[in-house]
């Protein structure tokens, strides 16, 4: 496992930044690890000396995708209320269809989004030419689906 370092954490502010409009000194208590699998993660407390887990303890946040960093579902829900850029609001009908694994015209710009409804994140898509496609995984989107319908 690699430990973080300081261009990992520039490329991952940066990133957050750029994309999500969020501030560097919102991470300013986190670290960032990347293991050889091109997952990056983030946490407050690195393993100790020695021991090497399956896992980083944390939350993976961003993996490295042939587009660029693709930011988890479960991270963007995570950080919710600081993402204020490439926020994409949905109403009601929009978010079931995505659900459904099914995509809608949007008029955002192209790349990385985090979906919103009432205001609240729950989950990454992408947008490319005017479609935006959704990145939640299928057993989180059957959860959804199932609290839409009650």
């Amino acid at each position: 496992m690699l430990a973080s370092n300081g261009a990992l954490r520039r490329e991952v502010l940066d990133y957050f930044g750029l994309r999500f409009g969020i501030p560097p000194a919102t991470f300013a208590e986190a670290t960032f690890v990347e293991p050889s699998s091109g997952e990056i993660w983030i946490t407050s407390v690195l393993p100790p000396s020695g021991l090497r887990p399956r896992r980083p303890p944390g939350l993976r946040a961003l993996r490295r995708a042939p587009a660029g960093l693709k930011p988890t579902s479960a991270f963007l829900v995570s950080i919710g209320p600081v993402v204020t850029a490439s926020r994409l609001s949905l109403d009601a009908d929009a978010v079931r269809q995505l659900l459904l694994g099914r995509r809608i015209p949007c008029s955002h710009s192209d790349g990385y989004v985090a979906l919103a409804h009432d205001g609240l994140i729950f989950g990454c898509g992408l947008v490319a030419d005017g479609i935006v496609h959704c990145l939640i995984p299928t057993g989180r989107r059957r959860e959804l689906l199932d609290v839409c319908d009650t």
